[in-house]
């Protein structure tokens, strides 16, 4: 009969013992999962109310079309209406949304191109004339911003006619830097709401 060595019995049960050990001590440490948010729960910050606001126009000549802005914004700190006259700033617009809160508002409003060019032509027209050009990016809304005297003026392509134009206005009393308005945690999440679209 063939003689087993002890240490090839012992070393193997020495082995598994070592590695359930080993195992037990990784599921002590191993941090556990938090619990699944309820769908229910709000997020922190998260508008409580929160309202969808629209604009439209009419863009072209020949071409005309009706464009629809919309976006979502919190109605317990802004209102938004449509008003064809008490404009925040000077505009040769019939109507003009309005979006006032305490610290900011904005007025948006439809533009033109000059006939044959499209908003590449207004981005470079715009970077020749404003030192303070920037490209900006709201979710999926690309556009351009400048600092146009005490207020911050954005653009947003509409079609091959039209864009948008959106003025912010620093409130009174509001001590913030006007550059900073276009950074605004609520501003972001109102334009990265933004849709427009063009019924043609």
């Amino acid at each position: 009969m063939r003689k087993i060595e002890p240490w090839k019995v012992v070393a193997p049960l020495g082995l598994a013992a070592v590695g359930a050990a080993a195992l037990a001590v990784i599921t002590l440490l191993k941090p556990e999962r938090p619990a699944a948010a309820s769908p229910a729960a709000a997020e922190p910050g998260a508008p409580k109310k929160l309202g969808t606001g629209s604009y439209s126009f009419i863009s072209g000549f020949q071409d005309a079309a009706p464009v629809e802005l919309t976006l979502d914004y919190d109605a317990e700190k802004f209102s938004f209406d449509v008003v064809d006259e008490d404009f925040l700033c000077y505009t040769s617009d019939s109507h003009v949304a309005l979006l006032c809160g305490e610290d900011f508002s904005a007025q948006i409003e439809y533009a033109g191109y000059y006939p044959g060019e499209g908003f590449e032509d207004l981005i470079r027209h715009v970077s020749d004339k404003y030192s303070s050009f920037a490209a900006v990016a709201y979710g999926d809304n690309t556009g351009i911003r400048y600092l146009d005297g005490d207020n911050v003026c954005l653009c947003f392509p509409a079609d091959a006619y039209s864009y948008v134009l959106i003025t912010l206005v620093k409130a009174e009393g509001n001590d913030e830097e006007i550059e900073t308005l276009p950074d605004k945690e609520e501003l972001r999440a109102m334009l990265g709401s933004m849709r427009i679209s063009a019924r043609r």
